[in-house]
């Protein structure tokens, strides 16, 4: 499997999951509370920043793990 590959397919599926879980919820707190601030508002856009940056540690672990533990075994 290509690394590059690999990381790309983390990534964006950290990148999506996260940002299709929490924008959501973070619009309905926004809805619910009448009081809604700037700093709801401000985190509407931020959870995609913060979910890209979590997908690339995320991805940059699970290429760390493939370089400690190979998922393919030389000489098999």
């Amino acid at each position: 499997m290509d690394k590059g590959y690999l990381f790309k397919s983390t990534w964006r599926g950290w990148f999506v999951g996260m940002t299709v879980i929490f924008v959501p919820f973070i619009l309905l707190w926004t809805f619910v509370r009448l009081e809604a601030s700037l700093h709801t508002v401000i985190m509407v856009f931020m959870v995609p920043v913060v979910a890209a940056l979590q997908g690339v540690f995320v991805g940059g672990l699970v290429l760390l793990g493939l370089i400690i533990w190979p998922m393919e075994r030389p000489g098999k």
